[in-house]
């Protein structure tokens, strides 16, 4: 399998830069300009939630970036899925019954739901991702979480037509035989990824456990070059990178041990990642290979990702791509423009 240059370059320099987009998110307007920005802004890889129609919308979105910018087909980044090997609040969707709240009810889920997606009339599915911070705030426990994902014993056969070139599994302690259902339900796919990635939490007995996820894989269809390019995301507080700047911290912490348990491949930091993670990280000396950002990249350019077709509105595009690469940059500071620029520098400028 030839490389694809910019991904796997990335992964080799310690400057990995993943967009998680979210492993239940199903906004496929605000995926798709995600995609389209953090393409333009240098991504190497693209994260999003096994729903054929997501992953159509985002693979649609990296063309027009590649033919936007006129950037080599080579340095696009990696489409992944994330799946789950059992019960993971990546993979839900909150719910409640409106008719049974209050007219004087204060509404605090709608204020503190980072993505818009509670309304009076009750949750939008598409746009809840999971994040669980509505559930404490509702005065009367209305709020439930219903785990969302496809049966993995199908997985395979969803996934088979689709162009993805990664797949993530989330993975928990005692969670061994729900990884070897889904890798058997995997099958389809497996020998032609070009990279496959490991998310876990901070758990006791995780080193037996990423220990024996790796002997099934090592002996699987897996390409050769998902083998060599295996990347385990360390997920230090999930989904909380746009809370505080001190969130970073435990990804980090947790990445000074991770480091020292001598697993084969690329370390890369994920769960309350942010603006401060990247400097962190230098601080600590860390031996990673990238990092992976989920709610605080998307809240970075929320103003302008939450409309219409970014294509369709050049002065919000350029504000979008600008504000990505001050995050993407972190990793690059080099990062040039691929092909042509000018559609960058010859955009209008809001006033």
């Amino acid at each position: 399998m030839e490389c694809t240059a910019r991904p796997y370059h990335s992964l080799l320099s310690g400057s990995w830069f993943k967009l998680i987009g979210g492993a239940s998110l199903q906004n496929l307007p605000t995926l798709h300009n995600l995609a389209l920005a953090y393409t333009l802004a240098g991504a190497d890889c693209i994260d999003v939630c096994a729903d054929p129609a997501v992953i159509d919308q985002v693979q649609r979105a990296i063309k027009l970036a590649l033919q936007f910018a006129r950037l080599d087909p080579r340095h696009a980044p990696f489409l992944m899925v994330s799946l789950n090997d059992g019960s993971d609040p990546h993979f839900r969707k909150a719910q409640f019954p409106s008719a049974r709240c209050p007219s004087d009810c204060p509404r605090p889920c709608l204020r503190i739901c980072p993505v818009g997606a509670i309304s009076e009339i009750g949750v939008n599915p598409a746009y809840c991702y999971g994040c669980g911070r509505c559930g404490p705030v509702c005065p009367l426990g209305l709020i439930e979480f219903a785990a969302w994902e496809p049966p993995v014993e199908t997985i395979g056969l969803l996934l088979a037509p689709c162009a993805i070139d990664a797949v993530e599994v989330h993975t928990h302690v005692g969670n061994l035989d729900g990884f070897q259902r889904l890798w058997q339900g995997l099958a389809p796919v497996l020998p032609r990824l070009k990279l496959f990635a490991v998310s876990f939490p901070d758990e006791p007995g995780m080193r037996e456990h990423l220990a024996a996820i790796w002997q099934i894989v090592e002996a699987s269809a897996l390409t050769e070059a998902a083998k060599q390019h295996l990347v385990w995301q360390i997920d230090g507080l999930p989904m909380s990178g746009d809370l505080a700047p001190g969130t970073a911290r435990a990804a980090v912490s947790f990445a000074e041990r991770v480091q020292t348990w001598g697993l084969p491949g690329h370390l890369q930091l994920a769960g309350g990642t942010n603006d401060t993670s990247v400097r962190l990280a230098r601080t600590r000396n860390l031996q990673i290979s990238g990092i992976g950002y989920g709610s605080f990249a998307r809240r970075l350019i929320q103003a302008q990702t939450d409309g219409g077709p970014l294509e369709n509105c050049p002065v919000l595009l350029r504000e979008a791509v600008v504000s990505a690469r001050t995050l993407v940059q972190q990793l690059k500071p080099y990062l040039h423009q691929e092909g042509d620029a000018s559609w960058l520098t010859t955009l209008p400028r809001s006033t």
